[in-house]
């Protein structure tokens, strides 16, 4: 095989971040940014972290942080406490890495009175994707959405459907748009 060599994927990937070309530096990024999620999960793996505080209230630690994966099943660990941070985290104010279920909750996947996510059920969400009383999110389902599309009694987006619509492009009862399918 003339011309051919081995080649290692990372000198593959390296050079092909350093040439400049129609994808840019994009090459790189995506290398480092698998790389900054493997370090990442390799670290929760192996440095579980526990912490609860003595002071209780309602029952509840005051502040419970829980984070890394159980070794044997590799479940994630969960919080429980007023305020809350783990990968899982129940609470007051939840603050989880993957899920979160509280007052106020904060994770890419959360539950809650308000909450900021990437996918939130709330009586408040601020999220891309969220289904609430009043919802604010890029895809926004509730009594009162705003959003790029947004479903709802009264909805206000780019592209919206409900009963009280002020959009670009919506329909509904009262539609304040500028195009009506």
């Amino acid at each position: 095989m003339d011309g051919l060599q081995d080649v290692d994927a990372t000198d593959a990937t390296s050079r092909l971040s350093m040439r400049r070309g129609r994808l840019g530096v994009l090459p790189g990024l995506l290398t480092a940014l698998v790389h900054f999620v493997r370090q990442a999960g390799k670290g929760l793996g192996s440095l579980p972290y526990e912490y609860e505080s003595q002071r209780r209230v309602l029952g509840l630690p005051l502040l419970s942080i829980n984070l890394g994966l159980d070794n044997p099943g590799g479940k994630m660990r969960a919080a429980r406490g007023v305020l809350a941070i783990g990968n899982k985290a129940t609470g007051g104010v939840a603050i989880g890495l993957s899920l979160a279920y509280g007052v106020v909750a904060l994770a890419p996947f959360a539950a809650g009175l308000m909450v900021l996510s990437v996918a939130g059920v709330a009586l408040a969400a601020v999220c891309v994707v969220g289904l609430g009383l009043l919802s604010v999110s890029v895809l926004a389902i509730g009594y009162l959405a705003v959003g790029i599309v947004a479903v709802g009694t009264k909805a206000v987006g780019i592209v919206a459907v409900g009963k009280s619509v002020a959009a670009i492009l919506g329909t509904g009862r009262a539609a304040s748009t500028l195009f009506v399918p």
